[in-house]
């Protein structure tokens, strides 16, 4: 039998209270159940360890026992990726928390992060809904890792003015070249519209790590406004960079800072919302 559960802790510490949907109206200790309170868990490789709580929800506060298992899902290897504590985990009135214990193997092979999945398989009393929990488990060799951060600067509007603008740079899970660049539009992210719902564009960079090509014509997320550049720092000497090509945000001393040479700007189909002069210059915070 399993229910689904929310987990309270009592603040007079008896124990946990679970909340049943109207099938299940009264609750009481024929109903204890074991479950995790979260269904996903992140951890760095080089971070050593980390602890995923499993809980034992009653009414009175009783002892119980439950069994993990790895889910055959998992890309992550037991023994090579990971170790793992005791996969029997016991809980008592006074301790209703017991913890999967992680060790995490950190190697120096660049393999991409890999997850883990744990299933409670058995229990000495109902298992939950809540019955699995994924961990996933962050290379720390991935090639472009010297760019993950926020830079931040300042930026001059083409209208005069400026903005103090701060990018944040991301990996993509799946291509090891791509990055995820938050809030290059600093007009945008002053209204709040800021990533990764808005304002949250793709790059690609060289096999050099010294350019990021961002592509023209990337959707803002707002009405038709798109993302476009320049070929030049100055709109007025300058032509707008067809479809197809990018927008070029330069690499300084691998990583230590950004440059933007040439304008470019956010626009819609009724015109510009906002340009920003070349020569932008960011620094890693």
């Amino acid at each position: 039998m399993k229910l689904r559960n929310i987990f309270y802790t009592l603040l007079a510490g008896v124990g946990l209270l679970t909340s049943c949907d109207n099938s299940c109206p009264t609750f009481d200790d024929k109903n204890a159940c074991v479950g995790f309170s979260l269904q996903s868990y992140s951890v760095g490789e080089a971070d050593g360890s980390i602890n995923i709580p499993v809980y034992l929800a009653s009414v009175a506060g009783i002892s119980g026992t439950a069994t993990i298992e790895v889910d055959p899902s998992s890309t992550a290897v037991l023994g090579k990726d990971f170790t793992l504590g005791s996969m029997e985990l016991s809980f008592s009135a006074s301790e209703p928390i017991a913890n999967i214990v992680v060790n995490v193997v950190d190697n120096d092979v660049f393999t991409g992060d890999k997850t883990v999945k744990f299933n409670i398989v058995s229990s000495s009393v109902n298992i939950a809904t809540e019955s699995s929990a994924t961990l996933k488990i962050t290379d720390d060799e991935h090639p472009l890792k010297a760019l993950f951060n926020t830079y931040a600067g300042t930026s001059e509007s083409y209208w005069g003015g400026g903005y103090n603008m701060a990018i944040t740079i991301e990996k993509d899970d799946s291509d090891n070249s791509k990055v995820w660049i938050s809030n290059m539009c600093a007009y945008f992210a002053s209204y709040g519209y800021v990533a990764p719902n808005y304002n949250y564009f793709y790059g690609i960079v060289n096999e050099d790590m010294t350019e990021i090509a961002v592509p023209v014509g990337q959707a803002m997320n707002y009405g038709t406004v798109n993302i476009e550049g320049f070929d030049g720092p100055n709109p007025d000497d300058a032509e707008q960079i067809a479809e197809g090509g990018s927008i070029i945000i330069k690499i300084v001393d691998g990583g230590a800072s950004l440059e933007i040479p040439n304008a470019y700007g956010v626009a819609a189909t009724d015109g510009w919302w906002e340009i920003y002069l070349g020569g932008i210059k960011l620094a890693k915070k």
